[in-house]
């Protein structure tokens, strides 16, 4: 992975999104997170959400590759929630 890249997720795909990249040998591979549904009824709930996933893919396409590999394989996504009742 020598370009800049990241992908970005619904939450509900993030665990998805990480298997097939280390699958196909990007498992450090900067994966965004965000929430899902995005949308939400107010622009002042909607626009902290968006600011959050936005500073994320800048630090993914402008930081040093190596350690974002390093920081991408190790870390812990949120995932669905309520996917399956208790």
């Amino acid at each position: 992975m020598g370009s800049p890249a990241c992908v970005i997720v619904s939450r509900g795909f993030s665990h998805s999104g990480r298997a097939i990249a280390r699958r196909q040998g990007y498992g450090g591979l900067p994966i965004v997170e965000m929430d899902h549904p995005l949308a939400a009824p107010a622009r002042e709930t909607l626009k902290p959400k968006a600011d959050a996933v936005v500073a994320e893919v800048v630090h993914a396409l402008t930081g040093d590759a190596r350690v974002l590999r390093a920081e991408f394989a190790e870390k812990k996504f949120r995932g669905p929630e309520n996917l399956c009742p208790k």
